[in-house]
């Protein structure tokens, strides 16, 4: 099976897209609870209070599509080149 790159860039920014979109909607309905979360996820770390605005809605969001496109893109492209061209 080929793997396309861009169609794969493309999956992994429209699915990070959305993720974030409701990982943003989970922020605003449960601050709280997401706060405390976000504590126990990184090993304690103190975190004052969370900021959501628009602009940090909208900026994060484009910055993690973008990884995740550049990121679907290169895995597309390895698997191209380590066997995916390979496979019968």
């Amino acid at each position: 099976m080929k793997v396309d790159s861009m169609k794969l860039a493309n999956a992994f920014a429209l699915a990070t897209a959305v993720l974030w979109t409701l990982c943003a909607l989970i922020v605003w309905i449960l601050p709280v609870f997401t706060l405390q979360a976000s504590v126990w996820m990184m090993h304690g770390m103190d975190l004052p209070a969370w900021n959501l605005t628009f602009s940090n809605f909208l900026l994060g969001g484009i910055s993690w599509v973008v990884v995740a496109w550049v990121t679907g893109w290169i895995l597309g492209w390895s698997w191209q080149q380590v066997g995916g061209n390979n496979r019968r």
